[in-house]
């Protein structure tokens, strides 16, 4: 079935039902790529304010898995963090992120270079790879709940819609507007 024909009420009642199973990683997805589309916008300002921070020898000091000790600069998202040290060689910046673990927080370093630009730009790349994995495997427990959920019926308009609405929050700019679809609306 093309993703743009009318779907059937069956398909329809399936995409209802699997946003409504679905809407906390949906939610969860666009929330942290409007982050990263902010963090683009804003990447020189947010240089910058790490840049200060680093010379202010300002933030709390976090110290990574690896026994590495950092200090905070400014806040990324959710769970990253844009830090930096002094070396030898002179400032060093890094990512470093937080993940909440049963036994306590895990802490590593993402990326880390002296161009704060540059780790600043690196990250941003990773994030957009990592979302295009993320949407890969929304979109393959969409097609996995409707497989079982509606055994032996063709909802590959459904899950496609999934991926579509994913594809377009990954790459949509917060200061354009989203056309409508046709089809099963996402």
């Amino acid at each position: 079935m093309n993703y743009y024909e009318r779907p059937t009420p069956l398909q329809e009642t399936a995409n209802a039902e699997a946003m409504t199973v679905f809407a906390e990683h949906m939610k969860q997805f666009k929330s942290d790529c409007e982050n990263l589309h902010n963090l683009e916008r804003n990447l020189t300002t947010t240089a910058n304010d790490a840049f200060k921070a680093a010379l202010q020898s300002s933030g709390h000091q976090i110290q990574t898995d690896d026994g590495e000790d950092w200090q905070h600069g400014v806040k990324l998202m959710e769970n990253a963090s844009l830090c930096h040290r002094r070396t030898v060689t002179g400032l060093e910046f890094a990512i470093v992120e937080t993940l909440p673990l049963n036994s306590g927080a895990k802490k590593d370093v993402v990326n880390s270079g002296h161009d704060v630009r540059e780790v600043l730009q690196a990250f941003t790349r990773d994030q957009r790879q990592t979302f295009k994995f993320w949407k890969d495997d929304v979109t393959e427990r969409v097609r996995d709940h409707l497989a079982e959920k509606y055994p032996r019926q063709d909802m590959s308009v459904v899950a496609e819609s999934f991926a579509i609405k994913l594809d377009r929050a990954i790459s949509q700019r917060p200061t354009q507007t989203q056309n409508q679809s046709r089809g099963v609306r996402i």
